[in-house]
């Protein structure tokens, strides 16, 4: 471990600290490990320490309600300056390792340096989520994912070999799966030792390729079981000087893990980059699951660290893209396929997907309908860990699974007859996007649709982004049962909105609701101050959804859109009022630009 002084000295606002002042910090600091689930403090103790995590996650609680997540060089129960009793639950969701300065000893610090009590008081309305701007300026950490288990993070089947195989097929083994080693195991699969790139080498200087593998490989192999963590296995790489580590289930070979794969886990952004590598070169189902996963809680990670939406959406479409055209691959070679499309909706269609994100999915076909082959990749992503869509909204559905002039006829007959059914088909369809296989035929599809819009159905879409009113008022948002949906009340009157705006300017090859606004702002439909207004509100609902949803990711519960109002710091509670009247007064620029008016309903009722 670093020394703490050391550690401290490199977080700011530590590092605005002199040596004398970080000496007494210091001085009668104390280092405690605090088991999974053990409560650090409770509301209503009387304060002693100010807390600083050095590797674990801890959470912030009132009333049950998670306030606040506290990842590693953060800072909590910095309010001790004031002697008041803690306000809040502290508790630590995985093994977490603290250091604890003697609260006595931070206020005469914060009252000897001006710099350092002015970092604070800005961040002391914000439950102390500290340092989150400043974070975001260094590398993310990871140190919650260091107590799972290996296992969790085997993607890949172990190549093996015998004793006896030769130098030259056991390498050919290894170049054909691009591994740097193969395990050398028994009759009963039991590892006996392990050949690397590292020992080729010395084949090169004193062997031959026609030697058996055994003369080689290094033995006895060192082994880790699975229930071992990823922590438990890098300190043992890094005691020992390996860079592969054989892991085994009942002392037989389950897999194995190097340097760079535990390297992996430790940078969410790194990890990203790296296991859309390994998405693309996935040769099965179970790979594609494997990484989904580890995609999740990366990501989740990193929206919990402050990353915006907007910064996170772009790699979260390359992601989901990458994965469903992946499955498409391994399906499509049990089929002979015709000409075809696949084509994304919704959120996917919108490159706006967040953590909780099901199929949203179509299919046009040139000659031959493909039910079954979109049945059996519909089937797959499920397994994969993308559920399906609750409407049916999926290519293996024969509705959504058509030749080119079936879906030209289905536009003509939604736009010129747009009843409330025909009005939900334009606004899902109207955010289609190619993912696979012919764009002509899409781009076919889309100037049909350009011909085929009709100001009746303008109206129609116009009256979908305004029928359901937003709370106004922090009392109104009080009031809402069981919490905020961001999603029906913020995030789904923008989207209409600016999607009905764009198809009555001919914008329809594009989807992206961000980039919907930026057109449209150039263009002088909508001014320069609502675009500005409406990717602030929708940039900050989505950012509250994201985050919501990461720590459902984290706590493995469910991932909805609901968010309590308990969730909220009371800056968030603020914005989220002055959201809700942007959202307020767009709605209304659509009634007047397009003469409708809303319909007291059930489904104006708050939910």
């Amino acid at each position: 471990m670093i020394p703490p002084k050391e550690f401290i000295k490199k977080i700011k606002p530590f590092s605005f600290l002199s040596e004398h002042e970080l000496n007494i910090l210091i001085s009668g600091l104390e280092v405690k490990l605090f088991q999974k689930n053990s409560i650090i403090f409770k509301k209503g103790d009387a304060r002693k320490y100010v807390y600083i995590l050095h590797s674990g996650l801890v959470g912030l609680f009132d009333n049950g309600i998670a306030v606040d997540y506290i990842s590693k060089g953060e800072i909590f129960g910095i309010i001790s300056i004031h002697d008041f009793p803690y306000l809040l639950n502290a508790r630590a969701l995985e093994d977490t390792v603290s250091y604890l300065i003697y609260s006595e000893n931070f206020k005469e610090v914060f009252n000897k340096n001006t710099k350092f009590s002015y970092f604070f008081s800005t961040f002391i309305n914000r439950r102390f989520r500290s340092f989150k701007k400043i974070a975001s300026e260094k590398k993310l950490f990871e140190e919650a994912t260091f107590v799972l288990d290996i296992e969790k993070i085997i993607y890949k089947k172990p190549v093996v070999c015998s004793p006896d195989t030769s130098i030259e097929a056991a390498t050919i083994e290894m170049h054909k799966n691009a591994i740097s080693s193969i395990v050398v195991v028994d009759d009963e699969m039991r590892p006996v030792g392990i050949f690397t790139d590292k020992d080729l080498r010395m084949v090169v200087i004193r062997g031959s390729k026609l030697n058996p593998v055994s003369k080689f490989m290094s033995s006895p192999v060192k082994t880790i079981n699975t229930k071992t963590t990823i922590f438990e296995a890098f300190t043992k790489m890094i005691d020992h000087g390996f860079d592969h580590l054989v892991i085994t289930k009942e002392d037989k070979i389950f897999g194995v893990i190097t340097r760079k794969d535990i390297r992996i886990q430790l940078e969410p952004s790194s990890s990203i980059f790296t296991l859309f590598r390994k998405i693309v070169k996935a040769a099965s189902v179970e790979e594609l699951q494997t990484i989904f996963n580890n995609v999740k809680v990366s990501v989740a990670k990193i929206a919990i660290s402050g990353s915006s939406f907007f910064d996170l959406t772009r790699m979260l479409c390359m992601i989901n893209d990458a994965i469903i055209v992946k499955v498409i691959e391994i399906i499509e070679k049990e089929f002979s396929l015709n000409n075809f499309v696949w084509i994304h909706m919704g959120s996917l269609g919108r490159k706006e997907q967040v953590i909780a994100t099901d199929q949203d999915n179509a299919l046009v076909y040139g000659r031959k309908r493909l039910l079954a082959f979109a049945d059996e990749v519909n089937k797959t992503l499920v397994k994969v860990g993308i559920p399906e869509c609750p409407g049916n909204y999926m290519a293996s559905n024969k509705k959504w699974n058509q030749d080119l002039p079936a879906w030209k006829n289905d536009f003509k007959k939604w736009f010129n007859n747009p009843v409330p059914d025909n009005a939900r088909y334009l606004s899902i369809f109207l955010d289609m996007r190619p993912v696979y296989g012919d764009e002509l035929i899409y781009k076919e599809l889309i100037e049909s649709i350009r011909k085929s819009v009709t100001d009746q159905a303008i109206s129609a879409l116009a009256y979908d982004a305004i029928h359901i009113e937003p709370p106004l008022g922090i009392l109104g948002i009080r009031g809402l049962y069981k919490g905020v949906d961001l999603k029906t009340y913020g995030i789904y009157p923008i989207v209409n909105g600016v999607r009905v705006l764009a198809i009555d300017n001919g914008l329809l090859e594009i989807t992206n609701t961000k980039e919907r606004l930026e057109m449209l702002s150039s263009t002088g439909v909508i001014s320069n101050e609502m675009c500005h207004d409406l990717l602030e509100s929708y940039g900050f609902f989505q950012d509250l959804r994201l985050r919501h949803q990461s720590s459902a990711v984290l706590n493995q519960s469910a991932e909805d859109n609901l968010v309590s109002v308990k969730e909220l710091r009371r800056a968030d509670l603020l914005i989220l009022k002055e959201a809700f009247k942007i959202v307020s007064s767009f709605q209304k620029f659509l009634m007047n630009k397009y003469n409708v008016k809303r319909v007291l309903s059930h489904l104006h009722t708050y939910r």
